[in-house]
């Protein structure tokens, strides 16, 4: 028998302490659908009753206190996913029924639910299409597990051969792939499917535009001028950037949303702003600037916590041995955060420290440009992270953000994530810049 560890013991201790008052849970209702709204409201409930009572006794939510309501909700979706374990609810209550079963953490009865209701031979293309767009948002939660992710594409093809009313259904499990594919920032996956949901978008019934599928969409535009930008297709990233808004009539903040992006690839043929920062890595001693003109250069922006940047990194380091010696250089970006892996509140000294340790571990021997770590700032009644002259100059969002710059210090491609396909493509475009 395993023993149980005194941090564990206190865990468990404090979850019943916060729970021992906690609002009883409601009456389960005799629909799937009616279980998950009123599953919905009860977290809710507890959310706040929580919130409340620490508030009292001069305490903050925690993970913990999250993960505990979480399990809480989890319980009270089980009882409800009970009421229906024979799984003979009628076909419009499958969806419903798996959203439940995933609320319930029965991610393995969530898909036999929809496995089994996509061979019923009964089910009309309306029930089809709402079961196969849940599927896919539930295979979502395990798509890294073999098999998965091939199994979700496939759902995506049997719904876009139902009749082409069903808009919204497909919008729906587009969206769910191209987020998949843009987190792991492949390049295929995310032309494929942003390309799809645009092509959705014309279709869209205005009635049936709701802020999420609106969202969907113009994600879909940002992700997909993204993916081309990145295989120095910049001008027509642009113009679909720029035609987004009148394509998307009706949604509101099209244009300002996609206006950073824009303004992200205007910087492509103009001159690259030199990188500053008080302190350097591996750079002579009292460097506090470094011009982008003389090489070529991959200038990314990175951080220490930044798990697709460390993707990023094995390329770099193949491509300078490749092409160090022919005037090829490797620059990196990056500011302090006030932690490092799981030690928090560090001094700035301390931090610097530890990524002194940090880059080298990863092949990073070139100079790394170190910006401080600034308050942050008010924008629009919110707190937000105040940007360094770097990020600002280049107008950085998501990292890593890779520049590949020419001798002359002429921006000539930026590239959002790293997609380790677009390396041959890489190799080629600063073997050409070289012979330039």
């Amino acid at each position: 028998m395993n023993k149980l560890s005194a941090a564990a013991i206190l865990a468990a201790v404090g979850c019943a302490a916060v729970f021992a008052q906690a609002p009883a849970p409601p009456t389960m209702p005799t629909t799937p659908a009616g279980c998950l709204k009123s599953l919905r409201e009860y977290r809710q409930v507890l959310m706040k009753d929580v919130q409340a009572r620490l508030k009292e006794s001069g305490k903050q939510v925690t993970q913990e206190d999250v993960n505990a309501v979480g399990a809480k909700a989890a319980e009270y979706a089980s009882g409800c996913a009970a009421q229906f374990a024979k799984g003979d609810v009628p076909a419009a209550d499958v969806p419903a029924l798996a959203e439940l079963q995933v609320e319930a953490q029965q991610l393995d009865a969530a898909k036999q639910t929809i496995t089994r209701a996509l061979a019923a031979s009964d089910a009309d293309a309306a029930a089809k299409a709402a079961t196969l767009a849940a599927g896919v948002r539930i295979l979502s939660r395990q798509i890294r597990q073999p098999g998965v992710l091939e199994q979700a594409e496939a759902w995506v093809d049997e719904l876009e051969k139902l009749p082409s009313a069903f808009v919204r259904e497909r919008i729906e499990a587009h969206g769910v792939l191209n987020g998949y594919y843009r987190a792991d920032d492949i390049d295929a996956g995310i032309i494929k499917h942003s390309t799809r949901l645009i092509e959705l978008n014309a279709a869209l019934p205005a009635e049936q535009r709701t802020p999420q599928l609106a969202n969907t969409i113009v994600a879909a535009y940002s992700n997909l001028a993204e993916a081309w930008a990145g295989q120095e297709q910049t001008a027509r990233a642009l113009d679909l950037l720029r035609r987004a808004a009148a394509e998307l009539k009706g949604v509101e903040g099209v244009a300002e949303r996609l206006a950073p992006t824009i303004e992200r690839y205007e910087l492509v043929g103009r001159p690259a702003a030199a990188i500053e920062a008080p302190v350097w890595l591996n750079a002579p001693e009292g460097t506090t600037k470094m011009e982008m003109a003389g090489g070529v250069t991959w200038l990314q922006f990175t951080a220490h916590w930044c798990g697709p940047c460390r993707e990023a990194y094995p390329a770099a380091v193949r491509l300078q041995k490749q092409f160090g010696a022919r005037g090829f250089r490797v620059v990196m970006a990056t500011q302090l955060y006030g932690y490092f892996e799981n030690r928090r509140n560090l001094a700035p000294a301390d931090e610097l420290a530890a990524i002194r340790g940090y880059f080298p571990k990863h092949g990073i021997v070139w100079p790394v440009a170190v910006s401080d770590n600034l308050p942050p700032v008010t924008e629009s009644g919110r707190m937000v992270r105040a940007q360094n002259v770097n990020d600002a100059n280049y107008k950085v969002a998501g990292i890593p953000q890779i520049h590949i710059i020419d001798r002359k210090g002429v921006v000539r491609l930026i590239m959002i994530g790293f997609d380790e396909a677009n390396e041959p493509r890489l190799s080629a475009m600063i073997a050409r810049l070289l012979g330039e």
